[in-house]
Parts: C-alpha cells; structure tokens; sequence
C-alpha cells in the first residue's frame, strides 16, 4: 500500500510520524511523509522517503492575514 503522512509544524507534530512512517515501512508499505523542508534529515534517518512542504503554515498563515488588513 502506498502511504502519505502529512505532518506541518514542529519537530513535536512531525517526530512521531518518522516512527510510524519507519513500522510501516517494515511492514512492506510505501511511505512518504511531507514535512516542512527543516525535517528531512530526520524524516530520511527514519529510513522513510521526504517530500517538502512549501512553507511553513503558520508563516503561510501570516501572509494571509496580511493580505486582509491591507
């Protein structure tokens, strides 16, 4: 099965899902986790395969309200 982890924020929000992207892994499934770029040496260490998010949310988050008090 191929598998997508989305985990956006932290090192607390996405740490645990290296875990469980690595037991998935061992167990014959395909994962990827997508993650803000700043993790993907922990997320490949986990043995699991990277994708970067394009910003981090809460910066998105920002811009955005900027953009509505303008």
């Amino acid at each position: 099965m191929r598998i997508l982890i989305a985990a956006a924020g932290s090192r607390g929000d996405v740490d645990p899902y290296t875990g469980l992207g690595a037991g998935l892994r061992r167990a014959g499934h395909e994962v990827t986790v997508a993650a803000p770029d700043t993790f993907a040496p922990l997320v490949r260490r986990a043995g699991v395969e990277f994708r970067g998010l394009p910003a981090r949310p809460e910066a998105q988050g920002a811009v955005t309200g900027r953009r509505y008090l303008t």
